[in-house]
């Protein structure tokens, strides 16, 4: 499941250290009130959604304390606003 790997990524993150995250795969886009989420659509998202562009940065980037560096490549569609 990509959420477990993602929060498996970033355990124990400290000062210094440096991540990379890529993902190809489909991406998608969902309306909201000011415009658009942009998900990432993983093989598992029947079972368990969607990943969202708020819950991808809640997990992927805000556990990161200052001074860890993150290198995120996204080859899938929508993907401009992914980590926004």
């Amino acid at each position: 499941n990509i959420r477990a790997a993602i929060d498996w990524l970033v355990a124990g993150a400290s000062t210094g250290d440096a991540f990379f995250f890529h993902y190809s795969g489909h991406g998608g886009r969902v309306t909201r009130e000011d415009g658009y989420h942009e998900t990432l659509c993983p093989m598992d998202m029947d079972a368990s959604g969607m990943l969202y562009d708020n819950e991808l940065f809640d997990r992927l980037v805000k556990p990161l304390p200052s001074g860890c560096r993150l290198t995120c490549i996204m080859d899938c569609c929508h993907s401009g606003g992914i980590l926004d």
